[in-house]
């Protein structure tokens, strides 16, 4: 049987979502804690295998097991297995075929900044703190010119294991609330530091060291020299995943 969870997650203290051996991870601690409760072990597959600081507002998992289960109990139980940081928010039964990974037709996250001149003490975990002046204004025209298919191999980290470098972006917009800057992006799928490697380019062009115009070239030119920095793991947040049931 095929069973979804959907989980938050604090990823500070994390080496994010994906299991390793010598690693605290995400999914190493809610395995642990599902193997005790249903006295068998269990294989997480995520919609996202987020890095190391990155976090989670609603996050889908899927694992299947040979026997049924009462899906309120399991979510009680790892919770109350589970660190504080890391919260089951619903367990439910599915499709059998259904992958969170591969079954998500588009996904939302959010980038947060804080442009405070000495920083905000209740967003050292959840934002980049950037005290230099950011040309807002420039960066709305900027972040607009990423909508649509492109090929973003020159906003991909090295060490990507991506076959296809083309994906489809609907929605990039940039707000900002005070001293909070949130760079908010939507799409069929990212690439490895993807959103990241966005974001520092945005802070770049708020920053005048890259014109809003020059974007769709440097799309063109697949170049990551071009590009701007890797903004840090924390301000970055997956909202959401959404399926085709």
């Amino acid at each position: 049987m095929n069973y979804k969870l959907r989980l938050m997650y604090d990823g500070t203290n994390y080496a994010g979502w994906q299991r390793q051996d010598n690693a605290r991870t995400v999914q190493g601690e809610l395995e642990k804690a599902l193997a005790v409760i249903l006295r068998q072990p269990v294989t997480l597959i995520g919609v996202s295998r987020t890095d190391a600081g990155v976090h989670a507002a609603d996050f889908t998992a899927n694992f299947h097991i040979d026997s049924a289960i009462e899906p309120y109990k399991v979510c009680r139980g790892a919770n109350a297995l589970l660190p504080p940081d890391i919260r089951v928010t619903e367990v439910s039964s599915c499709h059998e075929d259904f992958s969170s990974r591969f079954g998500a037709i588009k996904k939302t996250y959010i980038y947060r900044i804080d442009c405070s001149p000495y920083g905000n003490a209740f967003y050292r975990n959840f934002a980049w703190h950037h005290p230099v002046p950011l040309d807002v204004e420039k960066m709305q025209q900027a972040a607009g010119y990423f909508l649509g298919e492109h090929d973003f191999s020159g906003f991909m980290a090295q060490g990507s294991s991506a076959k296809t470098f083309t994906r489809h972006i609907m929605e990039s917009e940039i707000s900002r609330q005070g001293d909070l800057i949130e760079y908010r992006i939507t799409g069929n799928g990212f690439l490895y530091n993807m959103v990241r490697i966005i974001t520092g380019t945005l802070v770049w062009v708020g920053r005048d060291k890259i014109q809003p115009d020059a974007i769709p070239e440097l799309i063109l030119s697949k170049d990551r020299t071009l590009a701007g920095m890797t903004a840090p793991a924390k301000g970055l947040m997956l909202m959401c995943a959404q399926y085709d049931e």
